[in-house]
């Protein structure tokens, strides 16, 4: 048996409950905004720690911020991370499977890695930001973090290379059934998709920050400064960022022969937001702007992943266009649903935030936001009222 002829009979006999090349897309689409938020963790963790490490009035400032941002940040990746894993899931899941079986210690202790993290992380904001007690925890905080994305990275990394799947299983004949060993990484793409990343979302937050608080008159130096930081940060990161895209499409992109087309894709990406941020001279006015340059950044970021992973693939006659699917209603309805109530619960929340407008005064959301909210909340209610009945049906009526 060869390599294709292993990997579609890995694949789920029952196929996918839709077409795959919209979960294709889905996946793209439901990551970029995983890994904006979990960048942003790992940004904003940073800030608070350097911020306590190099104290001055708004330095002190802005890390209370970040280490509060921190902890919602990981909890907004571990939820919007929910999306695209189920996608691979569905669509990859013979290599998917293959790489969490060969690294299966790390695998599983990822969770508990993440709850360290996490933990951590409110720690510090919950008890040490207010004078900067507890800064290891901050610390740690951030190592296990960024541990969490090195297992991620490996998982990634080992489940593209099928060829090696023995090789790793059975080092010299000998089955190697503990899982612990990182068979496969890549420090070029590690350092674009985290560090520098986490940078550039991190530079985007503070011109939002800034921009959000700016009708806090008193606090206008402040918002300013912030501005600012984000403003310089992301003119100083998009350099690094072309560099690590180049070294990366000549490292992995090369090894699957696509390094061309993949460091053209990256270093315009990083081009454009140097240039961006160069000529971004306002950064508080045009922080939505920043907001939307970078996500349609991450989109392209997003498309260059999942094209090595197709080429990769494509050698063993693998692709997600040949995928086997079955149309399911049922799962198609319960996805759906669930998507709409969660778009209109979120949406809700953006509308309040954003019309509170960052001041301090009271500030009344208008009546046709209140509507959507009790709409959204009465959907929300409903969809759990569901879901409920139906554990209860199939519990005490379903044999």
């Amino acid at each position: 048996m060869d390599i294709g002829d292993m990997l579609e009979r890995m694949r789920d006999p029952l196929g996918a409950p839709f077409y795959p090349q919209v979960l294709q897309v889905l996946l793209v689409v439901t990551w970029v905004f995983h890994i904006f938020f979990v960048t942003l963790a790992l940004g904003s963790s940073a800030f608070s720690i350097l911020g306590f490490l190099r104290p001055n009035e708004y330095r002190l400032r802005l890390a209370r911020v970040a280490a509060r941002l921190t902890p919602n940040a990981v909890g907004l990746g571990i939820v919007t991370g929910i999306a695209p894993l189920l996608f691979v899931q569905t669509i990859y899941d013979p290599i998917w499977y293959a790489s969490n079986t060969l690294s299966g210690f790390w695998s599983v202790s990822f969770i508990f890695v993440v709850m360290g993290g996490y933990s951590l992380a409110y720690l510090f904001y919950l008890k040490g930001s207010a004078d900067g007690r507890l800064l290891w925890s901050a610390v740690a905080s951030f190592i296990l973090l960024f541990f969490a994305g090195w297992v991620m990275h490996v998982l990634a990394s080992v489940s593209i290379r099928p060829e090696r799947w023995m090789e790793w299983y059975a080092p010299g004949g000998v089955i190697d059934t503990r899982g612990v060993v990182f068979h496969s990484w890549n420090i070029p793409r590690l350092a674009f998709l985290l560090p520098l990343q986490s940078g550039l979302s991190m530079a985007v937050v503070l011109t939002l920050f800034a921009w959000y608080f700016r009708r806090i008159e008193e606090d206008a130096p402040f918002m300013t400064w912030v501005a600012d930081r984000g403003r310089w940060l992301g003119l100083a990161v998009s350099p690094l960022y072309a560099l690590a895209g180049l070294l990366w499409a000549a490292t992995e992109g090369a090894e699957f022969g696509i390094g061309m087309p993949v460091g053209i894709a990256l270093a315009a990406v990083a081009l454009a937001l140097t240039g961006y941020f160069f000529f971004l001279k306002q950064p508080m006015q045009h922080a939505p702007r920043t907001l939307l340059v970078w996500i349609i950044a991450l989109v392209v970021v997003g498309i260059v992943r999942e094209g090595i992973r197709a080429v990769s693939l494509a050698r063993f006659g693998y692709s997600v266009s040949n995928y086997p699917y079955t149309i399911d209603w049922g799962s198609i309805l319960v996805f759906g649903v669930t998507t709409v109530v969660g778009v209109a619960v979120v949406t809700y929340l953006a509308l309040v935030l954003y019309q509170s407008g960052g001041t301090k005064r009271d500030t009344q959301v208008s009546p046709r936001v209140e509507r959507l909210g009790s709409v959204a909340t009465g959907m929300l209610g409903a969809w759990f009222a569901f879901f409920i009945l139906v554990g209860l049906y199939t519990t005490f009526f379903l044999k």
